[in-house]
């Protein structure tokens, strides 16, 4: 009974406490296991596409406006056509989507340095000087294994991000600068019959110092470099051409780096890889927030719902989870130069698709987007919540090498109410 219970993350035992305790007191009947885990979502996604906001996105004028507030600013509000739920006004297409999106509004943290901030929301984890701690998609491929037979199972666009921790080079993700360009240095710069040579010469110039020391990580990076060539070597290099992609699909994406880099993304969950994370910077507006703001909003709002509905199509939604976050929101106080300050306190973000029920905000602020008034959500809540919608344990253990036990998202607690 107890490891049944313990299996339980996607109801969370507080809830299984409960109707128990109904139960007992003859409220209500007490569903079996797997009437409980089949009427939760959780489990459903199997891919991520994990869009970060580089330098702080502001709440205020995303997803969280303040309407007749002192702090709102210039920025309106559109409706959502869910009761009472407004987003910015230079939000529309995502206003459209409301349906198949998640806010959270009360996400918070405690440092308002950049790097600090942007460790703790990628991996959960606090920075430290004695370690280094995995991204979501190394969790993922550690517990469950690599997804793709030839490709990485993280692949970063855009740069930036966290890279594999402690788990070393077999789960380090690859990087992409630029969507547009697709995998730089991926064509040999002579004939295949002269490459092969070559590399046999390397592999016998390697091969001493590989017999001598056999330690984890030289096996893990000849492994990392064997499994690279073998890719470089396959037909699994189209993906990254997005020229094979209608004209109009890529438009509909917008032409930057952000919308080509979503488009990429999706090519990528479609041919199998897991884990995807598309940066878009620029956030850190401390002056001119209503002239730069603006059209970059409405470039994200966009191209995500662009992202949605072409995941949809391809049959691929109900099994990717999109995320949208950033390392924390922008001081409701206006500064003088009409922009936003670093501010901590209290931030937002969203998710969608992989088995996240759509149409509703977790958490609030209070009137003036301060601080979190209801329902507080920590980056290890919040990495809890995507683990959760990837089906992972909470509650396993992974020993770094120096002996230390780490947990997948440091003991968050899930947003259940997404799962349901």
């Amino acid at each position: 009974m107890k490891s049944e219970f313990n299996k339980l993350d996607c109801i969370t035992r507080r809830k299984f406490a409960e109707r128990t305790a109904a139960s007992a007191l003859g409220l209500s009947l007490l569903p079996s296991f797997d009437q409980a885990i089949a009427a939760s979502s959780a489990g459903k996604a199997k891919h991520v596409i994990y869009i970060y906001m580089a330098g702080g996105m502001t709440h205020l004028d995303t997803f969280d406006p303040k309407p007749g507030a002192d702090t709102q600013g210039k920025t309106g509000v559109v409706d959502t056509g869910v009761a009472g739920i407004q987003l910015s006004e230079y939000m529309p297409h995502l206003a459209k989507n409301f349906k198949d999106i998640a806010v959270v509004r009360s996400l918070t943290q405690k440092t308002g340095a950049h790097g600090g901030a942007s460790y703790w929301m990628e991996t959960g984890y606090q920075e430290s000087a004695a370690i280094r701690h995995p991204n979501m998609g190394a969790w993922a491929q550690k517990v469950n294994g690599a997804l793709h037979p030839q490709l990485p199972d993280t692949i970063h666009i855009g740069g930036g991000g966290r890279g594999s921790g402690f788990m070393g080079a077999s789960f380090a993700p690859l990087p992409i600068s630029d969507p547009t360009k697709g995998l730089p240095n991926s064509k040999a710069p002579v004939p295949e019959n002269r490459m092969d040579e070559r590399l046999e010469a390397l592999e016998g110039l390697n091969r001493p110092f590989l017999d001598k020391y056999q330690t984890e990580d030289v096996q893990a990076y000849s492994e990392f470099y064997d499994n690279t060539l073998e890719f470089l070597k396959g037909k699994d290099l189209a993906v990254f051409d997005l020229k094979k992609e209608k004209k109009e699909t890529r438009d509909a994406y917008g032409n930057g780096r952000f919308g080509q880099g979503l488009l990429l993304a999706k090519r990528l969950v479609k041919t199998g890889v897991r884990f995807v994370r598309v940066s878009n910077g620029g956030w850190d507006m401390h002056g001119d927030l209503w002239t730069r703001g603006p059209g970059k909003i409405n470039e994200f709002s966009k191209g995500i719902a662009t992202l949605i509905d072409d995941l949809k199509a391809e049959g691929l939604f109900d099994s990717t989870l999109i995320v949208l976050t950033t390392e924390f929101g922008r001081t409701p106080k206006i500064n003088a130069r009409s922009g936003r300050d670093h501010h901590p306190r209290c931030f937002s973000a969203m998710m969608a698709g992989g088995g996240i029920q759509g149409g509703q905000v977790y958490g609030k602020t209070d009137d003036r987007a301060i601080g979190v008034a209801e329902d507080p959500v920590s980056p290890s809540d919040f990495n809890a919540t995507v683990a959760t919608a990837l089906g992972l344990p909470l509650d396993k253990r992974i020993f770094a090498p120096n002996g230390r036990p780490f947990f997948i998202a440091n003991k968050g607690k899930p947003i259940d109410q997404f799962f349901s």
